[in-house]
């Protein structure tokens, strides 16, 4: 996810879940795969198209170590997603 992206969604969930802890972020997928092992959070936040793998491989290799959220403008990924294990798709 695009810095200013992550920073849209950072500020929008503040506002709509203030309890909500926000760990650690990554700008491209090796950073978000050891940030999962590192801290062991609930949710991961993905985006689909990301450099090296894609979305859905990561949330394929994440697995249950968390739930995860793709946030992402390219909607024909939905099933795909869900079949990932994906928890939500916006």
């Amino acid at each position: 996810m695009k810095r200013l992206m992550r920073e849209q969604l950072r500020l929008r969930l503040a506002e709509v879940w203030p309890e909500l802890e926000i760990v650690a972020e990554a700008k491209k997928r090796p950073g978000g795969g050891r940030a999962v092992h590192t801290h062991r959070p609930d949710l991961f936040f993905l985006d689909i198209r990301m450099p090296e793998k894609n979305g859905l491989e990561a949330a394929r290799e994440i697995g249950e170590a968390c739930h995860v959220v793709f946030i992402t403008a390219y909607n024909e990924y939905a099933v795909e997603a869900f079949e990932s294990g994906a928890v939500d798709y916006v």
